[in-house]
């Protein structure tokens, strides 16, 4: 009887997964040929139908560690000696505070809980009328190239002139938004009031460009952090991110791309074929 309990390194493919399209991978193991990884994956977690799978280190994916343990399994993915991406199987997981998604697999419930700081930032310039309107209007075209900390900014004028500039404005904040005001002293002056989640980035009467660096000076680096779900029958599979920088712009797409699920019943049947104790 042969029972696993090393972590072990690997490289691209070693799970065997590919990629059907439509953001879903899934995983086909060859028969005789079961890694060891996928051994201590279905006996650390007997109840699960389906365990993750690997299809491909993506680009800046240095490499990938294999772990598992009593109640738990899965794979943590690693650049630059720090893992940033983690998927593993438990028999249960807390989704209360995710929000469920849509997902393609009849067996598979998906949930997510993430907080995004995309790299593009966005400003929503809020006009109080017309005159503030056009000056808005004139401020994105004098801006149209700007960049903060060598991110492009996306300015937005909210125009919907029906409603108060107080609900614009909580409308944009609750985005997550940057709020540059705009009434008749601004259009006059040139100057915009700024508001943001951050008492260093908030103030009156600012110049466009002084705005801008008080942005500069709080803009967050960009991340996706935060837990994907899904649930299934006798079990789990979490997805957790903890990516900056470039890795952060591409790290969704990549894990719906380069990670699957395995229906574990085949491979226990598999590694049982091969002489392993799966318990």
């Amino acid at each position: 009887m042969r029972r696993l309990l090393m972590v072990l390194m690997i490289v691209v493919g070693a799970s065997g997964c590919a990629n059907l399209g439509l953001g879903e991978a899934d995983c086909t193991q060859r028969v005789g040929n079961v890694s060891s990884s996928t051994v201590m994956n279905v006996q650390a977690v007997p109840s699960a139908e389906f365990t993750p799978c690997l299809d491909e280190l993506r680009l800046g994916w240095d490499s990938v560690e294999w772990f598992a343990e009593d109640g738990r399994a899965g794979l943590e993915i690693v650049e630059s000696f720090r893992t940033f991406l983690t998927a593993t199987v438990t028999e249960s997981c807390d989704v209360s505070g995710a929000v469920e998604v849509a997902y393609q697999h009849p067996d598979i419930r998906r949930f997510e809980e993430v907080e995004v700081e995309a790299t593009e930032i966005r400003i929503v310039i809020v006009p109080s009328g017309d005159q503030p309107l056009a000056s808005a209007r004139s401020l994105v075209d004098q801006l149209a190239d700007a960049e903060i900390d060598d991110r492009p900014v996306k300015f937005i004028v909210d125009g919907h002139m029906g409603r108060s500039v107080s609900a614009r404005v909580d409308v944009a904040r609750s985005r997550g938004d940057y709020v540059w005001i705009i009434d008749e002293l601004d259009a006059e002056e040139g100057t915009v009031q700024l508001r943001s989640s951050y008492a260093a980035a908030t103030g009156r009467g600012l110049e466009p460009n002084v705005a801008l660096d008080l942005i500069e000076d709080v803009v967050p680096e960009v991340h996706y952090r935060g837990n994907w779900y899904f649930t299934f029958e006798g079990g789990c599979i979490t997805y957790e991110f903890d990516a900056e920088g470039t890795l952060a712009e591409t790290v969704a797409a990549d894990a719906e791309d380069a990670l699957g699920f395995y229906p574990a019943a085949e491979l226990r049947q598999y590694a049982e074929d091969a002489g392993f104790d799966i318990g």
